[in-house]
This record gives structure tokens, sequence and C-alpha cells, in this order.
């Protein structure tokens, strides 16, 4: 099996330092996209990395806006 090396999603990033209000937020993203269970999320914070599948998330398939609303939701909520 390969590994599945996640990149710096800048929109993500915005979208989730807006919602959280803080400046150390940096999220990245994997995406399969033949599988949408293999893909995911890695969120580093100040003193945690946290990693989210989008199988854990719920969100409209057909927005990424939703998506990083899931994924604030899984972790802050």
């Amino acid at each position: 099996m390969m590994p599945k090396y996640a990149n710096l999603s800048t929109e993500a990033t915005d979208l989730l330092r807006l919602k959280t209000g803080s400046t150390q937020v940096e999220c990245y993203t994997y995406i399969d996209p033949e599988s949408t269970e293999d893909s995911f999320f890695v969120v580093k914070t100040t003193n945690k990395v946290i990693h989210i599948s989008f199988a854990e998330i719920t969100y409209d398939p057909i927005s990424f806006p939703s998506l990083i609303e899931g994924l604030y939701r899984a972790i802050y909520e």
C-alpha cells in the first residue's frame, strides 16, 4: 500500500481560522477521487494534530464549505 500524502488546503485553513479565530490552525487534505472513505483531513492546532476521515463528517457531498463546516463540528462541537 502506498503512503497517502495530505497537502495544505489554504481554503480549508482560511475557513477554520475564520471560525476558530486562531491563526495557528492549519488544515491538510487528502482526497481520493475514487473513494471518499479513504479521504481525510489532518488539522494542526497549537498543541495537537488531528486526523479526521471524511466518513466521520456529515456534509453535503457537492459543497466544499459544507465539508469544512462538518470538519469544524467534528473537532470543536
